[in-house]
């Protein structure tokens, strides 16, 4: 029987020793874990220091925040090591305003709210996230956990510039731009757009309004704009056009369609206001017609004055020349004679002068270029100025040189007309038995030809003047009226050439250049022989004059009475004209083409339409010498056109060439 305080013992000591044994136990576990323990604490120890973000950890001692952990990359990027961070409080390693906005978030982060903010340190921008480690209930420590978004924060600032430029750019244009969903609310809107319909809502409060609410008290016509814009919007293709629905004024509306990745995501319109264009536009067209109309006025003016000019003046030099040619006139009467030539010739070239001036100021004036050999025009020129010079006692010398034989591109009449203006100014303005020298000269394949006189010369302040319409120099009393230089200025230039002077106290030199043409040149222009009879070898020609001027038939007749074999007959109106062409088929007609019943161009047709009149010479005689005139007569089936006063002599060449089989030329 064993004793039961044995027993008790033996139960007491067992149980001492189980409890010994899970105590070891125990002890071999915890001291595995905290093995453990110590081994993880360790690798992230280890790892942390090598993390591309940070990791911190922080504790409040007071009102302060004291790091007790931060590590990692960024760390080192925002160049801060562990020592000038732990045990240290924000304000020992930031500005005193990001301290204090860093602190604010630790103290939220502290009061058991996880929390993030954003900072910047060095250069680095970095997102940190805070979380509270809370202890029965109360938070012991704070862990927070930062990432580096340098580069997303220069991505967002870049987004930003470039969003601010586009508003800025969009907003700065003087078109009204807003884009409206498929409901026709608002999307966007620029500032323009507010302004052009007085809205002065911050953009932002019209945001989803629907348009035509928004702009109803603009409309007119609310339902017809809502139509259209709905017909434009649903072809959902570009479309533009002008509306004036808005308070009298005119906008220019554009549409397009707003596309992303393929589909249709809103509706674009633009406004312009085009209210004072339009206005200028009318001004401008208005302006136009009246200048086009003024031109007209000008043109016909000076065609009438032209016509009426040269009517009389066609009678005072027609009977003068033949009054010339009269050898039985006494000196002193010739000497009369010459004179009221002398004077008519000059108020011929003073009209001719103004209406060249007039058609080139008009754009009107066309030249014909070609190539010319210089020396054969020149030498026209001389003969023509020659009686001139031998009047007022002047000598003209050609130099010869090897440039006379050059060819320029040039007009062949212009060139003559400006030759023989300087020509002309170079003898008028001249001294007592001076001289006139002709001289060529190329330099970089432009020929220059110079007129060098001995006369008083010009200052060197008028040297420009002088070639500016109506301008005359005091300084001479010499017939003239300021044209010939401005018009000698003006036809170079329409040939590609220039025009200069140079002068000193005594003489002058005008000089030209024109372009060179380095192949050979076109006939020279044949003129036919200035005499003032007619050889018809045996053939009876019979002439037309249909006139209505009876001192112009005069004259005709009497300039024709000497040459035997031209019969002349005459009709006084347009209708007269086609009975008697019809009746005595003419060889030649001469025809008026201002008839009190008929114009020219309707007696042209009308005889030409008879069968066998096809090939009649039908010469135009008018004074009307506006170019547009002559080159439209010709266009239109006249052989010639013959400008009144009639030159004797060129009208007897002219006419040589349908009355003479065989001409005979210079």
């Amino acid at each position: 029987m064993i004793d039961s305080g044995s027993y008790d013992l033996k139960i007491v000591v067992i149980i001492i020793l189980v409890a010994i044994i899970s105590s070891l136990a125990s002890l071999i576990v915890m001291f595995k874990y905290n093995d453990r323990l110590k081994h993880v604490e360790l690798n992230s120890k280890n790892t942390i220091p090598w993390q591309q973000g940070m990791t911190l950890k922080y504790i409040k001692q007071g009102d302060q925040y004291i790091h007790t952990l931060m590590e990692g990359q960024l760390l080192a990027k925002m160049g801060l090591t562990l020592d000038m961070v732990m045990g240290k409080n924000l304000h020992e390693f930031y500005s005193k305003k990001d301290a204090a906005a860093i602190e604010h978030a630790y103290s939220k982060a502290w009061n058991g709210d996880i929390t993030t903010y954003e900072a910047h340190l060095n250069g680095i921008d970095y997102f940190v996230t805070l979380s509270p480690v809370k202890q029965k209930g109360k938070v012991i420590e704070v862990i927070g956990s930062g990432v580096d978004i340098s580069e997303r924060k220069k991505a967002e600032q870049i987004l930003h510039e470039s969003l601010a430029l586009r508003r800025t750019l969009i907003d700065s244009l003087e078109i009204g731009m807003v884009v409206i969903d498929h409901d026709r609310k608002i999307m966007a809107v620029n500032r323009p757009w507010c302004h052009m319909f007085k809205i002065e809502e911050p953009i932002r409060d019209i945001i989803g309004r629907d348009i035509f609410e928004q702009l109803h008290v603009h409309f007119q016509h609310k339902e017809a704009v809502v139509k259209k814009l709905d017909e434009i919007m649903v072809n959902k293709l570009p479309y533009v056009d002008e509306v004036n629905q808005f308070e009298n004024r005119i906008f220019k509306r554009s549409y397009f369609p707003f596309y992303m990745d393929g589909e249709l995501k809103g509706h674009i319109w633009a406004l312009e206001d085009i209210t004072e264009r339009k206005a200028m536009e009318r001004g401008i067209i208005e302006t136009k017609e009246e200048a086009v109309k003024a031109s007209n006025a000008k043109s016909e003016f000076l065609s009438r004055m032209s016509h009426e000019l040269r009517t009389p003046l066609n009678s005072i030099l027609g009977f003068s020349q033949l009054l010339e040619l009269d050898e039985t006139l006494t000196c002193k009467q010739q000497q009369f004679v010459r004179e009221i030539i002398n004077g008519g010739t000059h108020l011929l070239t003073l009209i001719n002068d103004v209406l060249d001036l007039t058609a080139i100021e008009a754009g009107k004036l066309k030249v014909a270029i070609g190539p010319l050999r210089i020396g054969n025009v020149i030498n026209q020129c001389i003969q023509f100025v020659a009686p001139l010079a031998e009047k007022n006692g002047i000598s003209l010398t050609i130099a010869v040189t090897a440039e006379e034989k050059h060819v320029v591109s040039a007009d062949n009449i212009r060139l003559r007309q400006i030759l023989l203006n300087l020509l002309d100014n170079a003898i008028k303005y001249n001294r007592e038995n001076g001289t006139v020298l002709i001289q060529c000269e190329v330099q970089d394949d432009l020929l220059y030809v110079h007129i060098i006189d001995s006369g008083i010369g010009i200052p060197v302040a008028e040297q420009q003047q002088v070639f500016e319409p109506f301008y005359r120099s005091g300084r001479v009393n010499v017939q003239g009226t300021g044209i010939g230089l401005s018009l000698v200025s003006q036809l170079i230039h329409l040939m590609d050439g220039k025009v200069g002077v140079k002068s000193s106290n005594e003489g002058s030199d005008f000089w030209i250049s024109l372009p060179l043409v380095h192949a050979p040149a076109a006939n020279d222009q044949k003129f036919y022989k200035t005499t003032s009879q007619l050889q018809l070898q045996d053939h009876n020609i019979t002439i037309l004059y249909i006139e209505d001027n009876l001192l112009n038939f005069q004259l005709v007749k009497e300039i024709l009475a000497t040459i035997p074999g031209i019969d002349l007959i005459s009709a006084a109106t347009g209708s007269e004209g086609v009975t008697v062409a019809a009746e005595r088929r003419p060889d030649v007609i001469l025809l008026d083409l201002n008839l009190p019943d008929l114009n020219g161009y309707e007696v042209l047709a009308k005889i030409k339409a008879n069968p066998g009149y096809e090939q009649t010479p039908i010469i135009a005689v008018s004074a009307n010498a506006m170019p547009e005139e002559i080159k439209y007569a010709l266009a239109s089936g006249f052989v010639e056109y013959i400008t009144k006063p009639i030159d004797i002599p060129a009208f007897l060449s002219l006419l040589a060439k349908y009355v003479i089989k065989n001409d005979t030329l210079i």
